[in-house]
């Protein structure tokens, strides 16, 4: 902690395959029931306020790696992962506190090490990872060196997990404090268990279950779960299959990830050029050239239709190029795509319900971010349960899914960089605890039932000494009276 100011800095890392989002906060015990509010003493936009429970966060700096091109807007695909992580060191140590990062957390795509104990897995890329070039990457051992929070009893204040696990964290701290502070709450249980959903280039599934993450043998891998795919789906599946769960046939991330929409898209865009040729050839003995096919019109059509198919084949015909995935939010919400997107995603959210019976599911990642979607997926959850939760009060009614299959806390800020910082509060949250002990420990998270503490302790205190002075006073006038007596009752000589 910086004595200097008293305040605790955060260093935070959301680890996606594509970018790395890197941010320093300073943490404020102060309350606050927004997810995110501007901060009204700074006109820096770049100064945000952001909540998780009680606790609240000023985002000092935050960068993207690497950023996208100013003028084309695009994501640069030559970064090496090297080339990112080397640069997000030297984000941390240009950023460097003057007394230090207090406590780190990384939430990075999986499939990933979680395990502390394991140290030849931790805070690595594991080896059946999609993304070749990622696989036995070490992506915590160099950020961690470069916030200085390496070795002995510093290890304790950094944390790693996935990107979904993270981001359901900070959902259930979030959450919880506001059903708590909130009088107007649908569910009159306690929140204890939470599901977080991202979809973009792959599906994650982030759980809290008993008020703890859930982790196991790894972590939770639900977006290669098998769906219900609709009726005459004839999508042959993604690139990522190779590497993947039932080779990536069926599954939500075979078919609502970015990759696998993005060559739906070209496989659609091939069979129409293919059926637009046949018809171009069944009916080319009736033009005005003679029945040749070669009229100018027709190579004109013909030129335009192979410089598309040169376009799609220039991108390596599949979804693993980000430019190429660019082509998604060009799409009208009434593509078909989107059909399919949707009920892979509502056969997920149906086997949660199923088999952990979670009170709510959090959906985030770039593909939500076409709204339509979720009124989509809670139609279609509503359809898939076929009436066999009705007896669960919030599963009754099909408009009472809009309180249970929700949007993310923060869409303006990125649900895994907020959940890297939960992750590094948590870290310094414990450590504190282990060092200060019960009585002696500093809580940001319960910053304000602390100060209700102190609050009537000193109310206890003011009123034990208040009936003393009254008792003194008793006293002194009692024993004024006693000797007044005594000495009227005394014989005079």
């Amino acid at each position: 902690m910086n004595m200097a100011d008293n305040k605790a800095y955060l260093a935070a890392v959301e680890g996606g395959g594509t970018t790395f989002v890197v941010s320093v906060a300073c943490v404020s015990s102060s309350s606050s029931s927004s997810s995110v509010a501007k901060n009204n003493n700074n006109n820096d936009e770049n100064n945000n306020i952001l909540s998780i429970g009680c606790t609240k966060l000023h985002l000092l700096h935050t960068a993207t790696i690497p950023k996208r091109d100013d003028v084309t807007g695009e994501i640069p695909n030559n970064y090496t992962p090297e080339e990112i992580i080397s640069e997000a060191c030297s984000f941390f140590r240009t950023h460097l506190p003057p007394d230090g990062y207090s406590a780190l957390g990384i939430a990075s795509f999986g499939p990933a090490g979680v395990d502390p104990k394991s140290k030849d897995q931790y805070g690595k890329i594991l080896s059946g990872s999609p993304k070749k070039q990622w696989r036995g990457v070490d992506i915590l051992s160099p950020i961690q060196e470069a916030c200085g929070l390496m070795g002995g009893e510093l290890e304790k204040r950094v944390a790693f997990d996935t990107d979904v696990n993270a981001p359901a964290l900070a959902e259930f701290q979030h959450r919880s404090y506001q059903q708590e502070q909130s009088s107007n709450t649908s569910s009159s249980k306690p929140l204890t268990s939470l599901s977080y959903i991202t979809i973009g280039t792959g599906v994650g599934v982030g759980l809290v279950l008993n008020s703890q993450p859930l982790h196991g043998l790894l972590h939770p891998e639900g977006g290669h779960i098998c769906i219900q795919p609709l009726p005459d789906d004839k999508f042959t599946g993604y690139s990522w299959g190779a590497k993947s769960p039932y080779k990536g046939m069926g599954t939500v991330e075979g078919v609502a990830s970015s990759v696998a929409l993005t060559e739906r898209w070209i496989q659609m865009e091939q069979e129409r050029e293919m059926a637009k040729k046949l018809y171009a050839k069944g009916s080319g003995g009736s033009g005005g050239s003679g029945g040749n096919g070669s009229s100018p019109s027709r190579k004109r059509d013909e030129e335009q239709e192979q410089s598309s198919k040169i376009s799609i084949n220039d991108n390596n015909n599949n979804g693993d190029n980000a430019q190429t995935r660019e082509i998604l939010s060009t799409l009208p919400n009434s593509h078909p795509i989107w059909l399919h997107a949707s009920n892979a995603i509502a056969n997920l959210c149906v086997s949660l319900l199923l088999l952990t019976s979670c009170q709510k599911i959090v959906l985030g990642g770039g593909i939500m971010k076409r709204d339509i979607l979720y009124s989509m997926v809670r139609s279609r959850v509503w359809t898939l349960l076929n009436g066999y939760l009705d007896s669960v009060e919030e599963l009754s009614d099909e408009r009472k899914l809009e309180d249970v299959i929700v949007g993310s806390s923060w869409e303006e800020v990125g649900s895994g960089l907020v959940g890297a910082f939960a992750l590094a509060l948590d870290a310094y949250e414990k450590d504190g605890e282990e060092e200060g002990g019960e009585e002696g420990r500093t809580s940001l998270l319960d910053s304000d039932a602390s100060g209700k503490k102190k609050t009537a302790s000193e109310s206890e205190e003011q009123r034990l000494f208040t009936s003393g002075v009254l008792v003194g006073i008793g006293l002194s006038f009692g024993c004024a009276l006693m000797m007044s007596l005594l000495g009227r009752g005394s014989p005079r000589r």
